[in-house]
């Protein structure tokens, strides 16, 4: 098996790649290392790294504050990024891993199903969204399997800028912690994973024959108040701002692939 990865060396790409090598240990991953703005590397890269079973689309321009200063950029990197993979890759046929997003999907007050309409409420859930339709659009011309992962909330220790945790961070070691902690959005309830437990759940959707979008999260959700405060070494008197809203997986069809995956798995041992 031969496996492409772009984004490898984020945070969640990392953690893929090591769940990669632990389910597949013979399995050869290249990890790509062209601009994927760049079509012309791409398709060298591409090229180069030959005959390939699966490609795991994880690149993308994700910090809020980056895609709002430059939307442009954004989209130059989570659309025209996407399509120059998925051209690149159209002669091969490999299955090709999109990493979406939960921030497609619009607020709702119960668990989001893959059947919700997606309404981005974000820059960077729209740019995603379109990946998404491009992605569709140019697999389905060629007849390419596709998986589309959508990614709710994670978290890492290893995470920097303006991400919620390291943000947080950031404050309760600078801030009079004694003093109200005011916090937009505290009382939005958000389904929150860390980085390696997202991972590990979408390689393994990834590995199976699930196409199609799949929700990849806890299922339950959680008030950013709480997860901020588990972060804090001491009780915080938090102040919400803002208005709360809700963000959610319905994980059914994620539990149904990993039961299956889990089943095959212990099987195939069993026959070994």
């Amino acid at each position: 098996m031969r496996i492409f990865v772009t984004g490898s060396t984020g945070i969640l790409g990392r953690h893929v790649c090591r769940f990669l090598e632990e389910f597949q240990p013979s399995a050869e991953i290249l990890r790509n290392r062209a601009d994927i703005t760049d079509s012309k590397a791409v398709r060298q890269q591409i090229a180069s790294a030959g005959p390939l079973d699966f490609v795991f689309h994880l690149a993308a321009m994700v910090p809020v504050s980056k895609v709002r200063a430059d939307p442009a950029r954004a989209y130059k990197v989570n659309v025209g990024g996407t399509v120059n993979i998925v051209d690149a890759i159209s002669e091969q046929k490999p299955k090709l891993i999109y990493c979406s997003s939960g921030h497609v999907y619009a607020s709702c007050d119960e668990p989001i199903d893959e059947d919700a309409p997606t309404e981005p409420v974000s820059l960077y859930g729209r740019t995603k969204w379109i990946g998404e339709l491009a992605a569709n659009d140019i697999t389905d011309a060629h007849e390419i399997p596709l998986c589309i992962p959508r990614v709710f909330s994670i978290h890492d220790p290893a995470q920097t800028g303006s991400f919620l945790r390291p943000n947080i961070e950031k404050r309760l070691d600078s801030e009079d912690l004694s003093e109200p902690f005011e916090l937009f959005g505290a009382l939005s309830l958000r389904d929150i994973l860390s980085a390696e437990e997202a991972a590990r759940r979408l390689v393994m959707v990834a590995l199976s024959d699930a196409v199609g979008p799949v929700n990849i999260g806890s299922g339950h959700g959680t008030l950013i108040k709480d997860f901020v405060q588990s972060l804090s070494p001491t009780p915080l008197e938090i102040k919400p701002m803002g208005e709360p809203d809700m963000l959610v997986a319905n994980i059914g069809r994620l539990q149904s692939i990993l039961a299956d995956t889990l089943y095959d798995r212990q099987n195939n041992v069993g026959k070994k």
